[in-house]
């Protein structure tokens, strides 16, 4: 079990409405006080926290209150991180009240200048604000494109956390990760860890097969035969989040996951999903309640011996 780490990446960015499009106008931060008093919680029970930063939080006044205060009172356990949303980040090709277009809403999809332009300011606007340069990127909207590494490697990051196993964007002109499996990868000398996704089931040995390749699952798809058992057997996709899914459900997949090998693992969440009503999994009391209370239960299951930072420098 000690060969196994646990990152926790909190997608650390503005509050908009997730189906309302995308504009520059978007740049909202109000939940820094319910952030840092649930990351209290956590470095409670022995946490480490990798903040993926996004240019609206870091540029806020309430950000910059939550980077200085989780600076100064948990130096050891914290990271930094780049978060690209290209809305509101720096040069900007709109207006401000316009919205662009959704597929330009995944970095990917930009031109490698404007890509390598806006990644650019934000990791300078992150270095001066948090006196750290990030080497850890997540895309926004997890839209990686074939430029993404190579100008990832060219400004110093070493390490990409965007690719999203067993699963398809490319309905909404995103990236299609369909054929991608939990293990890691280099691409242009970066190391890409998978923000961890899979399949859990009644029965441990077929989900192990199902995480194992892609192109399990896909036979069984092909033909209604196959999507009776699947059903019979309970198959579940599952992302290690507390949005959305339970303790039980999480543990069940990260246990598969470690049978099929995987070693480093991502557990994630939306900063905004601290506060109540600011993103679609804390829309309302009991799914707020819901979400706090399975982020607290599955980071207590993991021990602290395999809790870590992204870089672990220790």
């Amino acid at each position: 079990m000690n060969e196994v780490k646990l990152s926790i990446v909190i997608h650390t960015e503005e509050e908009f409405d997730w189906s309302g499009g995308f504009s520059a106008k978007n740049n909202q931060v109000t939940h820094a006080k319910e952030l840092f008093a649930m990351c209290e919680d956590m470095f409670a029970i022995g946490c480490k926290i990798t903040f993926a930063l996004d240019y609206a939080f870091v540029d806020s006044e309430q950000g910059q209150w939550f980077i200085e205060r989780i600076k100064k009172q948990y130096p050891n356990d914290i990271e930094f991180a780049a978060h690209l949303h290209p809305w509101v980040t720096p040069p900007l090709q709109h207006e401000d009240n316009e919205f662009i277009e959704e597929r330009l809403s995944y970095p990917g999809n930009l031109s490698r200048e404007i890509e390598y332009n806006k990644l650019s300011v934000l990791t300078e606007k992150i270095t001066e604000v948090t006196g750290v340069r990030p080497v850890v990127y997540l895309a926004g909207r997890y839209g990686v494109g074939q430029n993404t590494h190579e100008i990832l490697s060219s400004l110093g990051y070493s390490i990409d956390l965007s690719i999203t196993p067993f699963t398809d964007y490319s309905y909404q002109d995103g990236p299609d990760f369909s054929d991608y499996d939990n293990l890691p990868q280099t691409i242009s000398g970066v190391t890409c860890l998978t923000h961890n996704a899979g399949y859990i089931s009644r029965l441990d040995g077929f989900s192990d097969w199902l995480n194992v390749a892609p192109q399990n699952l896909q036979r069984f798809n092909k033909n209604i035969f196959g999507k009776v058992l699947l059903k019979l057997l309970g198959v579940q996709r599952v992302r290690l989040s507390a949005e959305g899914f339970s303790p039980k459900q999480m543990d069940l997949l990260f246990q598969s996951l470690s049978r099929v090998g995987v070693k480093h693992f991502i557990y994630s969440f939306h900063s905004s999903t601290s506060k109540l009503n600011c993103s679609p999994y804390s829309k309302n009391e009991k799914t707020h309640t819901h979400f706090l209370t399975n982020n607290l239960a599955f980071l207590k299951s993991i021990p602290n011996s395999v809790k870590s930072l992204v870089i672990d420098e220790s």
